[in-house]
């Protein structure tokens, strides 16, 4: 007779193998893991320490102790410094953002009155109060009389008057 596999399953007497195996339904076997081998421990034995020993151990723990709070308190520091910049920072930015909210305030009222004086002093407004509120005319070419300054400077006298007074007298 031929050795049966064990390993193997023979599906038309898979409720036979199920029971010998504890297999429930179509699960695979559980499979158990292979025990690990643990490291032997040693026992040590604690020796005890002298007085000397103590007090060396104590001023090292102490040292030790001072510069973790030394690191902790500059670390402190540092945060705090730099929160402190960071809120000055703020605040002048802040008072930088109104300046500069003046200055576009101030900007925009300069251009409305240079607006408003441009519009006061504007030609066609200049003409029309003299016209209307002064009676004045604008001046005819025929009105205008050129003087030639060119030729020499001299006084001329009518009768013994210069004419100056020649043409205020009359």
């Amino acid at each position: 007779m031929a050795q049966q596999n064990r390993n193997a399953y023979a599906y038309n007497n898979y409720s036979q193998n199920a029971k010998i195996h504890n297999i429930n339904g179509s699960a695979a076997p559980k499979m158990k893991p292979a025990p690990q081998k643990r490291p032997a421990l040693e026992l040590v034995k604690k020796t005890r320490m002298t007085a000397t020993q103590v007090r060396q151990q104590t001023a090292e723990d102490t040292k030790r102790v001072l510069k973790a709070m030394c690191i902790a308190t500059a670390i402190f520091l540092f945060m705090v410094v730099a929160i402190y910049s960071r809120v000055q920072l703020d605040e002048i930015n802040r008072e930088i953002s109104a300046v500069e909210n003046q200055i576009e305030l101030a900007k925009s009222d300069t251009i409305k009155i240079n607006n408003e004086l441009n519009a006061i002093v504007s030609i066609n407004n200049v003409e029309d109060y003299a016209a209307n509120q002064l009676g004045m005319v604008k001046v005819q070419d025929y009105q205008v009389v050129y003087i030639d300054l060119s030729a020499e400077d001299y006084v001329a006298k009518v009768n013994g008057k210069t004419v100056d007074k020649v043409i205020n007298d009359n």
